[in-house]
This record gives structure tokens, sequence and C-alpha cells, in this order.
């Protein structure tokens, strides 16, 4: 009686044990059936929502062609993750724009007859030396009168009745009345003006290669330096000459080339050019 009763026993706990382990295998079973089921539903969902992104951006014309990037979804649960591969879409072909017609070859060009071109003279060309007038052809006598007071000694003395001396008389006096106009002996250019204790108020004027001065002229001169004159203008009026003031009213003229004096009335009377 105890030997059947351990024994009955012992089946009733295999039983026991045979239906736990069954009911353990089907909540496993269960758990993974609903574990694969919510990640197919995910995937559906994450497919879904790819597809309708691509339909808009197709559907949208100012949208960007850029290929639809891979979604990967990440499913939860016991199951193993998905990761599907979403295919990009492709962008439409772009329509080949027609050709441009090729323009039909044009009439040979007419010969177009050239205008004769106008030789064109070119003006010489000056020297930076060259003065800024047109050098006289002749010289005039600057007072009316011609008549020579006082000759160029040619560097041999003669007597100063002013100074009571012998000396060189390096210019030629001319007569003329005291206040008188002086005039320019030829085209040239003011270039100095200044005041000598012996020869009183001097102009240098330019007349071509030679430097006339006139000497003894009246305290306001008509033209200062950097004029240039023209032939016969009045440059001044006659005064004194302080180291002839003994003699008549003249004019004391001088003339210089290269420092070197010359006899005024030869180069008046001579044509400089």
């Amino acid at each position: 009686m105890n030997m059947n009763g351990k024994r009955f026993s012992e089946g009733k706990a295999r039983r026991n044990g045979f239906y736990l382990a069954l009911a353990v295998c089907l909540v496993a079973v269960g758990v993974a059936a609903w574990s694969t089921f919510d990640a197919v539903q995910g995937y559906m969902e994450a497919v879904g929502e790819t597809s309708q992104t691509a339909s808009r951006v197709s559907d949208d014309p100012e949208a960007p062609r850029s290929p639809t990037p891979s979604a990967r979804p990440q499913v939860g649960g016991a199951a193993s993750q998905v990761r599907p591969r979403a295919t990009a879409t492709p962008a439409p072909a772009a329509t080949p724009k027609p050709a441009a017609p090729t323009p039909a070859p044009s009439a040979a060009p007419q010969a177009v007859a050239e205008e004769p071109q106008e030789e064109v003279q070119e003006e010489p060309q000056v020297p930076a030396n060259a003065p800024l007038y047109e050098i006289s052809g002749e010289l005039i006598y600057p007072v009316s009168s011609k008549e020579v007071a006082k000759a160029y000694s040619s560097g041999a003395p003669m007597y100063s009745a002013t100074m009571r001396d012998w000396r060189v008389h390096t210019g030629t006096d001319l007569a003329a009345e005291s206040g008188e106009q002086v005039l320019a002996c030829g085209n040239g250019m003011v270039k100095e003006a200044y005041t000598d204790s012996m020869l009183g108020n001097v102009l240098v004027i330019e007349h071509g290669d030679y430097q006339f001065y006139y000497c003894g002229l009246g305290e306001n001169f008509l033209v200062e330096p950097g004029d240039v004159v023209t032939i016969g203008q009045a440059i001044g009026t006659v005064t004194a000459v302080p180291e002839e003031s003994a003699d008549k009213p003249h004019l004391h003229l001088e003339v210089r080339r290269d420092s070197a004096y010359l006899d005024p009335h030869t180069i008046i009377e001579n044509d400089p050019a």
C-alpha cells in the first residue's frame, strides 16, 4: 500500500512538471509572437512614412532632387532587430534641349571702298631751350633820334666829363629828350630790371642771341622780368645816367653776347640774323 501510494505521488508530480513546462513554453511562444508582430508593425509604419515623403518630394517641382536616405528604424523587443534597406527614389531624367538652328551662310561680304585718310602733318618739335618769341629779322633804334652822342670805345679809354677821368665807354649814347619813351629794339623777353649806382635804372632784354641793356630809365618800368616784348613796344622813359649826368639827355645802350661787349650801333644797323 505504501509502495503504490508512493508511485502515484511520483506520477502525479511528473504530470504536474510536464504541464508546468508546457505552460512556460506557451508563454514564451506568445511573448515571441507578440514581439515579432510589434517589430513587423514598426517596420511597415517606417516604410509607409518613407514612401509618403518620397511621394511628396517627387510631386513638388521646386523640391531639391536628392536621394532619400535609407531608413533604419530601431525595432524593440526580444526579437532580432530588422534593418530594411530603403531604395532611393530616382530623379526624373532631364529633358534634352533642342539644338540651336545653324545659321545659314551669309552672302559674300561686299568690298567696302576705304576712304583716303588725310595725312596728319606733325608739328615741328621746338627745342627746350628755344625762346618764347619770334626773333626779329631786323632791329630798330630805341629812341626817335639815331644821333650818336658818344660812341662805343671798343676798349679804348675816353674822357668822362662827369667823372673827370679816362675810362672805357662800354655802350653807345643816343641823343634823346628827357622823358622820351624808350622802345624795344626787337622781339624779345625781359630778363632783368634793377637799379645800378653808375648806370641808373636798367632793363635787360634778350633779343635773340643778344642781351640789350637799356640804361638811365625812369623809375617806373613799363615791363617786368618774364614779359615777352615786341619790336617797338614802349618799355620805359629817358631820365639820366649817374656816371654821365654832365652830358646832355641821352639813352645809354649796351649790347652783350656771351658776356662780351659789342658795338650797339653796329648791331642795330646790321641784320642780326
